[in-house]
């Protein structure tokens, strides 16, 4: 195959290096990253793009901060563990914002304007409160990408460290005793409460009564169970639970379900989360950075302020909608899957008090298909003041985003864990709603993932109103016609309370006959409805404009 010099330019959204081969066509490179410069053969080929291994780092990046290492010898999928943290972020938060501007074709002022500094966590080791280790041979670990082998990693970068022992016991057990009977360890826990769950895994095609009897046999025989507890209890942990999950099939494995047995304890830890009790049981989402997910709650709690009804929509066990309700507001929630829903009632009954969580409704039920005119019509819930949405890696269904503008909150929060699907969503939405703030967080440090939050507000329509300027008067400095939305914004808030969004900002300028560019906040469809900025936040507009002397 090829041989080549390739110099690195970008990052993929697996965080694969991306370079220009001679040919002009795009190459992914496995890592590398930025600024490098690397000697590489192409592995595979298509019309669009081409694959490559590293033969040579030629040129390091200054932000690398350990040797290169190919691939196909590492597994944890962390490609960024030889990045700075710094750098990390960087490549994060470019990548939100190039995926807002590419994708959803916003305007790079407009998306640079309402971005936040990504939420960096606070410490970027050792934050996994979830482990899916596979097990090969009696080996325990995590597997190297595109194969079925166990690579090495750097423990230290992802799990807790109590999951480490515990899988270097269960490896000892093994060791003594081989045994094919499984083939994965998930571990869960929480340090707040030092609760831990240990579930084993099979994908034998034995009848499940067979692959359940052999396996207590096993356990039983090898007193792994008691020896894991012990390991636990050394270091201050409680073992709540060990189970066993047979899923014998591809979908059963990526979806974590199956046949799921005790094998002794209970199928549940206990978690703290943004000050409330929460149970997490096994199978059930939770966010994997617990500290990094109270980021999320915080940021998400600021579109519920002020509201009455929040409808937390996609929304598992309850933990996200539970974290942000406060005393008075009414949280109405809703999830396809039962056992989630089953856990959501729970949660409430755990997080709040008695009074509080009588004000909480979860139902079971596909986002797609509940008729939400019908329900509110009929007086069996609300109409919301705020929407949460925390859909799957695929974003949210164009139905989906149809009901939440037929809703028409006054408020919406998104958070996103794919900001390409984020983006494609967002061109959709933002024919109804305008983004007051798109905030990235880093949940997953050395990996390529990123989370990010949005606050939307609902468009209103008024009636337009003329506002005379004399242009031929202003005399505008370099500095003083760059006063940012933010900082006009910021000053109509504090100077009379009021919200003003990009959008009205922007409509009061253009009157104005200050220079916007081109497209910038042009409706995204065909005969958009005519929503113009009211009266009174033209005016205030007006006032911050004179401030920042922008107008005379």
């Amino acid at each position: 195959m090829e041989v080549t010099e390739l110099t690195i330019t970008a990052v993929g959204s697996e965080g694969q290096g991306i370079g220009n081969l001679p040919s002009g066509k795009t190459c992914f490179v496995p890592g590398v990253f930025p600024g490098e410069v690397c000697t590489v053969q192409i592995e595979s080929e298509t019309s669009k793009y081409a694959v490559a291994g590293v033969i040579e780092l030629i040129k390091a990046s200054p932000d690398r901060i350990s040797p290169f290492v190919p691939s196909d010898e590492v597994s944890g999928g962390l490609p960024f563990a030889c990045l700075s943290y710094e750098a990390q972020l960087k490549i994060k938060q470019t990548r939100v914002r190039d995926c807002l501007i590419r994708i959803g074709g916003f305007d790079p002022a407009f998306v640079d304007g309402v971005m936040k500094p990504i939420l960096a966590s606070d410490d970027p080791s050792r934050y996994r409160n979830h482990m899916q280790y596979a097990i090969r041979d009696g080996r325990i670990g995590l597997i190297v990408a595109k194969s079925d082998e166990i690579g090495s990693y750097d423990g230290k970068l992802i799990e807790y460290e109590i999951f480490g022992k515990i899988k270097d016991t269960v490896e000892a057990v093994f060791g003594r005793a081989p045994t094919r009977l499984f083939d994965g360890l998930v571990l869960r826990g929480s340090l707040r409460t030092n609760e831990i769950l240990a579930e084993l895994t099979s994908s034998s095609s034995q009848t499940h009564e067979v692959v359940i009897r052999d396996a207590k046999q096993y356990i039983a025989s090898t007193g792994l169970n008691d020896a894991v507890r012990k390991t636990c209890e050394k270091d201050g942990f409680n073992l709540n639970g060990l189970l066993l999950r047979i899923s014998p099939n591809k979908v059963s494995k990526r979806t974590r379900t199956g046949v799921r047995t005790i094998i002794e304890g209970v199928d549940y830890y206990d978690e703290i989360f943004c000050g409330r009790k929460f149970r997490i049981k096994a199978g059930s989402f939770f966010q994997v950075n617990t500290c990094q997910a109270e980021k999320l709650a915080n940021k998400a709690s600021e579109a519920c302020g002020g509201t009455s009804v929040i409808y937390d929509l996609y929304c598992g066990c309850g933990t996200l909608g539970l974290a942000v309700k406060k005393k008075g507001q009414s949280l109405f929630g809703i999830e396809v899957v039962p056992e989630a829903v089953a856990s959501a009632k729970i949660n409430r009954s755990l997080a709040l008090s008695q009074d509080e969580a009588s004000e909480c409704e979860f139902i079971c039920k596909d986002v797609l298909k509940a008729d939400f005119g019908s329900l509110i019509k009929s007086g069996k819930i609300k109409a919301p003041d705020c929407v949460i949405v925390d859909p799957p890696r695929k974003g949210l269904d164009i139905g989906v985003v149809k009901k939440i503008m037929e809703l028409g909150a006054p408020s919406v929060c998104y958070i996103s864990c794919d900001p390409a699907t984020l983006a494609r969503d967002l061109k959709m939405l933002t024919r109804e709603y305008e983004i007051r703030e798109v905030t990235p967080a880093d949940l997953f440090p050395n990996a390529a993932h990123v989370e990010t939050v949005v606050l939307l507000s609902k468009l209103s329509s008024a009636p337009k109103l003329e506002v005379k300027i004399n242009t031929s008067e202003l005399d505008l400095t370099e500095a003083e016609a760059k006063a940012t939305y933010d900082e006009i914004r910021d000053y109509v808030k504090e100077t009379t309370g009021l919200h003003v969004p990009n959008l009205y900002i922007a409509q009061t300028k253009r009157k104005l006959g200050l220079d916007l560019r081109e497209n910038f906040n042009l409706p995204k469809c065909e005969n958009p409805k005519k929503l113009k900025c009211p009266p009174e936040k033209e005016k205030a507009i007006i006032a911050a404009l004179k401030h920042f002397k922008m107008i005379s």
